[in-house]
């Protein structure tokens, strides 16, 4: 493509370079100190910074620069004779101190949850945390990639304009939100990016694309082409996406379950049959759910479905999104999931 204007992103912030490694060391040695003084659990803590410049050139006459700053800093709590544990991360263009709420949220949910509970299995109220939500959104991202649209795998072909999901739910990708780090202006192609609703109100709007992909399928790129590293070769991608967030604190949607399992971590979230919509997983940590109010963690649990059918019983939704492994996602209540506990 030959790409002059792009839209101009504040996705740099100078003052990380003067964040230096021993006032890094020295956060992430307060988190530690701070949630050792509210709980006994193992506190692991990773921090880092970044900063990355991008110039695309190609011999059409694009000429397309950019640079980016970010802040990361992931604190996790083990759970005892485990590897499991509750983890959440604060992400930004630069350096920001871990805050209260970030630190009690950890600290109160691990604390409530530390007691080995027994429960029963079966269909049930679900709340994934906004770590986990990439399970579920990996089926929605492979089945609108213009990829299965190409190899005929996706069982949404033909389906732009129905309801699949919930009408509580919409997902969209914003690669052009300069208040997150990694904001982008154009793909690895040249192609400018732009806001794009992918569901919107439980009903599919659109397919992504890259150049070849939609030369491919006789439409338009849809600025979605994007490389996993500088020698492979651009594939559709959705790098920035999100859940819109909904009207409830994670409180409160923890009051609005009688018996349920929270997903505060999944294992094996590749397993099943990802074109299709199936998952299976391991949940560990397990919280167990009862009367509104966290009772403990749950051993040997498996959470299973198909997205189509979960994600049409999306019940709330909280109203913050939380930086995580797949966009920016809350947790998400859902009902009627298939959950497996042993006995």
């Amino acid at each position: 493509p030959s790409t002059k204007d792009v839209p101009c992103l504040d996705a740099y912030d100078s003052s990380v370079e003067a964040t230096t490694n021993s006032q890094m060391v020295e956060e992430g040695r307060r988190v530690c100190e701070l949630l050792s003084e509210k709980t006994s659990g193992q506190i692991n803590v990773s921090v880092y910074r970044t900063i990355r410049n991008i110039r695309l050139i190609n011999n059409s006459g694009s000429d397309l620069s950019q640079k980016f700053s970010g802040y990361h800093l992931s604190a996790g709590i083990v759970y005892p004779y485990t590897s499991a544990s509750l983890q959440r991360s604060l992400i930004s263009k630069s350096f920001k101190k871990a805050d209260d709420d970030y630190l009690n949220f950890l600290a109160d949910t691990y604390n409530r949850s530390l007691k080995e509970a027994a429960a029963e299995g079966g269909k049930m109220k679900v709340l994934f945390l906004p770590e986990t939500v990439y399970v579920l959104m990996w089926r929605l991202q492979n089945a609108t990639n213009g990829q299965s649209i190409y190899q005929k795998i996706s069982p949404l072909a033909g389906k732009i304009g129905e309801k699949i999901f919930s009408e509580n739910l919409s997902v969209y990708n914003d690669p052009l939100d300069d208040s997150l780090p990694h904001a982008r202006a154009f793909d690895d192609e040249g192609m400018p990016c732009n806001f794009f609703p992918v569901v919107e109100k439980g009903i599919l709007k659109n397919f992504y694309y890259d150049l070849y992909y939609a030369y491919k399928l006789n439409t338009s790129p849809t600025g979605h082409g994007f490389k996993g590293s500088i020698f492979s070769k651009p594939q559709p991608l959705l790098d920035h996406l999100c859940i819109s967030h909904g009207d409830k604190s994670f409180s409160k949607l923890l009051q609005s379950i009688d018996h349920g399992i929270i997903i505060a971590g999944a294992l094996g979230a590749h397993s099943g049959n990802i074109p299709n919509g199936d998952f299976s997983i391991g949940v560990s940590p397990a919280l167990y759910v009862k009367n509104g109010k966290i009772a403990g963690n749950v051993k040997d649990v498996m959470a299973a479905g198909n997205i189509y059918e979960t994600l049409k019983y999306v019940i709330s939704i909280e109203d913050t999104l939380h930086p995580c492994y797949g966009g920016n996602f809350p947790s998400l209540l859902i009902d009627n999931v298939n959950v497996t506990i042993k006995k």
